[in-house]
Parts: structure tokens; C-alpha cells; sequence
């Protein structure tokens, strides 16, 4: 068998392909005679899916109103008369030069308590992609335990 190193990008772009399979929408389905182990992975999809967040990187990839990416709420709390729908993603919500987050914008769209949830969350100094974590463990890993 043979052994090659591959560059740490390489390997990071087929993580991603490889999660996008699995993770988007609509991509699986459970088939007309399924397996006793895809039963269960299809069984427990809406478990996984229920306990993913975001961890925000660019913000790009994550809506400001439909996605799980302040840490504590669900996205049906900060549905309010304040949206603004000029606003789509959490990218419009950081300034892209300074790599901070728009606190004017932030303040005037969403409720105190909840503006100061998402100053909290840190922002990366460097480009990044966002990456769906699991929300029932502090490393964003998935463990069975947290999954109870």
C-alpha cells in the first residue's frame, strides 16, 4: 500500500465536498428497500440536524434569519417587526476591512439582549469559511453523549 502526504488545502476542500454530501438538503433519500444501517443514519438525520450550528467565519454561507448561529437562540426568537430585509446574511452583520462586527446595524435590528449575544461571538482575523459545530459540545464536535 502506498503512503503520499497531501497538502493540508487539498484535504480541507474534500472534507467540504465530502460534507456537503451528506449535509445539504435534499441530496439523500431513504429508498425503497434501505439497509438496517441506513435506516438509522436516515432516523437520526433530524436529530444531527436539529443539533448543528454555525461557527461564523466570512459569514457568507449563513442567514442572518433562518440559520442557527447565535449561541443559546433559536431563530424563531429574533423574528421580529425589526428585520430588515436588506440584511440576508451574517456577512452583511461584519465589516469586511476591519473584520468586526457592525455594531451600529446590529443594534438597531435586533433586540438588546440579543445584540449582545452576537457581539460576543468571536470573528476570525483571517478569511475563513463557516463551519456547521455541533451545539451540544463546546469543541463543536458530535459526541452520543451530547446528542441525549
Amino acid at each position: 500500500m502506498a503512503c503520499f502526504l497531501l497538502p493540508k488545502t487539498l484535504c480541507e476542500e474534500m472534507e467540504a465536498i465530502i460534507a456537503k454530501f451528506w449535509w445539504e438538503k435534499g441530496h439523500a433519500e431513504l429508498g425503497n428497500l434501505p439497509s438496517l444501517t441506513w435506516k438509522s443514519i436516515w432516523a437520526a438525520k433530524k436529530l444531527l440536524i436539529q443539533g448543528l450550528s454555525w461557527r461564523i467565519g466570512r459569514g457568507n454561507n449563513v442567514s442572518i434569519w433562518t440559520d442557527r448561529w447565535i449561541p443559546g437562540i433559536e431563530p424563531s426568537t429574533w423574528q421580529n417587526g425589526n428585520e430588515n430585509r436588506e440584511l440576508k446574511t451574517v456577512s452583511d452583520l461584519i465589516d469586511g476591512t476591519s473584520k468586526k462586527w457592525k455594531t451600529e446595524i446590529i443594534f438597531s435590528t435586533f433586540q438588546v439582549e440579543i445584540a449582545q449575544k452576537i457581539l460576543k461571538i468571536p470573528l476570525a482575523e483571517t478569511d475563513s469559511e463557516d463551519l456547521r459545530v455541533w451545539k451540544g459540545e463546546a469543541t463543536g464536535e458530535f459526541s452520543v453523549r451530547s446528542a441525549y
